[in-house]
């Protein structure tokens, strides 16, 4: 593997920004990436999103299931539909159990292809052997969960559309994050792992997440200790899920999640490691409770990510630091994939979680931080040195 010291340089060029800027205000072909989250530090939602189904008390059902308990309600078959969303959901319910779902419509002639990495995704769970065994017992909406997959429950087939049921849930992570201000590193080890589970999983299926958010991690549990990946119907999906080549050109990607490779215009990137790219945001908010590239505008921000000179507190431990550095490149190449990322030694344990004070010239020599030292050496051709990559301070956004 390439080298992943802590200092390099970033190999984009002001002019390339300047250019980037030029045409994406200018070409309406190349659409700027989604700004549905704020570029800057979590801030609590404006509007508190609750599944209104599922703080009815179901003692009561044999009273409720004659009438309609929200406006614009539409019965069909065994459920009720309604138009409230949630995240990017809307809101149902169990007719006969009360049990709060969600939902999604789509014009039948895509439908096919929203639940092909469902499909793909059941193959692979279904060939373990271990799951062989429990799938007399559990259904594939349970198998999924365990590998931290939020799966569909039933589908609808109408005359023109078609609806897709999922398991309800309270709260994603970007609400949790928000709430608790910032995760010690026990915590975000123990998600993490399992989000980077997540990803493992699609990855070797040939699915690529592309818009990787909090948003779109949530909890499966009242505890907040048992996350799913949801949003598994947007995934791009690769041709021949075995092939090396995962070149996507897609520009669908949040601003502050969106890697390099977007935010300059490539027109081709690896969507694997664009992908490692986002796990590194999100672990940064998760033990930091703020992105690590923020700006008061779009251009700005976009600038800040190009150039990827994240700040990184010593508040945290080296491991975790070296994990973020290995994550957070501006070369796609120097990223860790999602399958190596459980190797680096800061999932061995918290042996040593706490900030430590240590020579420079050996912090930055992280390769010995990484578990296997024959995928994880350094390049004779970087340039050493003994002090940190510079970082530029975040701004405050409103």
């Amino acid at each position: 593997m390439p080298s992943q010291t802590s200092h390099h340089q970033s190999s984009v060029k002001p002019h390339d920004l300047r250019f980037q800027t030029q045409i994406s205000t200018s070409n309406p072909s190349t659409p700027l990436p989604q700004v549905t989250d704020p570029s800057g530090p979590l801030t609590p939602d404006t509007v508190v999103l609750v599944n209104p189904f599922a703080t009815l008390s179901t003692s009561n059902l044999s009273t409720l299931n004659n009438q309609p308990l929200l406006p614009s309600i539409r019965l069909i078959g065994e459920y009720e539909l309604s138009e409230t969303k949630f995240d990017d959901f809307k809101c149902a319910r169990h007719i006969s159990t009360g049990e709060a779902l969600l939902y999604k419509e789509y014009p039948s002639e895509l439908v096919r292809q929203r639940l092909e990495p469902y499909q793909r995704l059941s193959s692979i769970l279904l060939a373990s052997n271990i799951n062989k065994q429990l799938i007399n017992s559990m259904s594939i909406e349970q198998l999924a969960a365990k590998s931290n997959l939020h799966f569909f429950r039933d589908i609808i087939s109408l005359e023109r559309t078609t609806i897709v049921l999922y398991p309800n849930y309270s709260s994603n992570l970007h609400t949790y994050i928000t709430e608790k201000h910032r995760l010690n590193e026990n915590e975000s080890r123990n998600l993490f792992t399992q989000i980077v589970r997540a990803i493992q999983m699609c990855h070797r299926v040939g699915l690529i997440i592309r818009d990787l958010k909090l948003r779109k991690i949530i909890f499966n549990n009242s505890t907040h200790s048992h996350l799913l990946l949801t949003g598994l119907d947007e995934a791009i999906m690769l041709t021949n899920p075995s092939t090396t080549n995962d070149f996507v050109s897609s520009r669908f990607s949040c601003p502050v999640y969106a890697c390099p490779e977007i935010v300059l215009n490539r027109q081709m990137y690896s969507g694997k490691l664009a992908d490692s790219w986002s796990l590194g945001i999100i672990l940064y908010t998760m033990l930091f409770g703020r992105y690590p590239f923020c700006d008061r505008t779009l251009v700005g921000l976009f600038i800040k990510i190009g150039r990827c000179r994240p700040d990184i507190p010593r508040t945290i431990s080296v491991k975790a630091r070296s994990l973020l550095r290995s994550l957070i490149r501006v070369k796609p190449d120097e990223r860790l994939l999602a399958q190596d990322i459980l190797g680096h030694i800061w999932f061995s344990g918290d042996r040593d979680t706490s900030p430590i004070s240590m020579n420079t010239s050996i912090l930055n020599d992280e390769s010995f931080l990484y578990t296997n030292s024959n995928n994880y050496t350094n390049n004779g051709n970087e340039t050493t040195t003994t002090k940190e990559d510079a970082v530029v301070p975040n701004f405050e956004c409103e």
